[in-house]
C-alpha cells in the first residue's frame, strides 16, 4: 500500500557528504562532553549527595550554605571567597574587554607605532605563566621598582605594607593581584578579536572614509557591530568561569592575606583532604558539593548572559 502525499527526498552525493560533515561537527563536541564532563564528573556529582558512610544525604550542601555566611572547617568564609572571585573576574574578563578590543583595532589598522605596541603586547605570551609571575612578584616586592617609584612620587604605605610588601599585606595583596591580572588578560582577548577584525571586508571601511567618519566612530559604528558575534562567544565562554576564576592566586600568594578565589579554594580543599591523616579513605563530599553548587548557579548565569549579549547589538550580516 502506497503512502499517498508523502514526498520522498532524493539526496545527491554532495548532499550526503554535507550531512556527514554536519554530523561530524556536532558529534565531536558531543562526544567530548560525554567523555570529559559526564563520565569524568559522574562520580563526583554522586559523591556530593553521599555522607562519609556512603549513604544518601544532603549534609554536604548544608555545609556549603553555612560556609556562605560563616567560616568552614578550614577557616574560610565561602561568601567572601565568591565575592573576591566575581570581582576579580569582572575586572579582568569584562572591564579589560573594551581596551583589549580597541588595542586590537589599533594593531589591525596598523597606525604609526603599531608594531612596537604589538611587540610589547606579545611579551606575556612569549613568557610562560610561572616566569611571568616571578617577574611580577619581583616588580611589586619591597625592593622592586614599583614600590620604589610609588614612594618617590609621594605615595604613603602603611607599616604593614612597608614591612611585607604589596603581596604580603592584607591591605594591598588582593588589589595588587587584580592589577597584575589586567595586562595578561588584555593580551589573551586581543588574540581572539584580531582574527575577527581580519574578516571584515576592507570596502566597508572605505565607505566609512567616504562618509567622513573619524577613527573613533569607525571603531564603534563599523568595527564593533561586525565583530559582535565573536565578542558574544568570548564573553559567554568567560561567563562559564565567573565563579571558579583563580587569577594566579596560587602562584602569587597561595591564598594568604585574604586573596583566596574559588579556583584556589577548591584546590585547597582537595589538597588538604588528600593530605589529611585523620582517615585512610579521604572524603571528598564537601568539595564535590561545592562544585555541584557552583555549576547549578553558573548555568542560568551563562544562559542569561548569552541572551542579553545577543540582544544588545543588532546582528550584522556581511
Amino acid at each position: 500500500m502506497e503512502n499517498k502525499g508523502v514526498k520522498k527526498h532524493i539526496y545527491s552525493f554532495e548532499d550526503r557528504n554535507a550531512f556527514l560533515f554536519c554530523y561530524i561537527i556536532i558529534g565531536i563536541p558531543l562526544l567530548f562532553f560525554i567523555v570529559f564532563w559526564v563520565y569524568v564528573n559522574f562520580d563526583s556529582i554522586l559523591l556530593a549527595f553521599k555522607d562519609v558512610d556512603g549513604n544518601f544525604a544532603l549534609g554536604n550542601f548544608v555545609t556549603v550554605f553555612n560556609a556562605l555566611k560563616d567560616k568552614d572547617m578550614y577557616g574560610w568564609n565561602l561568601g567572601n571567597v565568591l565575592l573576591r572571585t566575581v570581582l576579580l573576574w569582572f575586572l579582568v574578563d569584562v572591564v579589560c574587554v573594551v581596551p583589549s578590543m580597541f588595542s586590537s583595532y589599533v594593531l589591525y589598522k596598523k597606525i604609526k607605532g603599531a608594531y612596537v605596541f604589538r611587540t610589547i603586547l606579545m611579551i606575556p605570551t612569549i613568557l610562560s605563566g610561572i616566569v611571568w609571575v616571578m617577574v611580577m612578584k619581583y616588580m611589586v616586592s619591597l625592593d622592586g621598582p614599583v614600590m620604589t617609584i610609588l614612594q618617590n612620587i609621594g605615595v604613603n604605605f602603611s607599616p604593614d605594607v612597608l614591612e611585607s610588601g604589596l603581596l604580603g599585606s592584607s591591605e594591598s595583596a588582593f588589589i595588587t593581584i587584580c592589577i597584575l591580572n589586567i595586562f595578561p588578560h588584555i593580551v589573551s582577548f586581543n588574540l581572539i578579536i584580531s582574527g575577527a577584525y581580519a574578516r571584515i571586508p576592507e570596502e566597508l571601511f572605505e565607505v566609512g572614509k567616504l562618509e567622513g567618519i573619524n577613527f573613533i566612530r569607525e571603531f564603534f559604528k563599523v568595527a564593533v557591530p561586525l565583530i559582535w558575534p565573536t565578542f558574544v562567544v568570548a564573553i559567554t565562554t568567560n561567563l562559564a568561569t565567573i565563579f571558579t576564576f583563580e587569577g594566579g592566586v596560587f602562584l602569587y600568594t597561595m591564598g594568604a592575606h585574604e586573596t583566596g578565589t574559588m579556583g584556589f579554594y577548591i584546590y585547597y580543599l582537595t589538597y588538604n583532604i588528600a593530605g589529611s591523616a585523620d582517615s585512610m579513605t579521604p572524603f571528598y563530599g564537601y568539595p564535590a558539593a561545592v562544585g555541584v553548587f557552583l555549576t547549578a548557579v553558573t548555568i542560568p548565569v551563562v544562559l542569561l548572559g548569552r541572551f542579553v549579549l545577543g540582544r544588545a547589538v543588532e546582528q550584522v550580516e556581511y
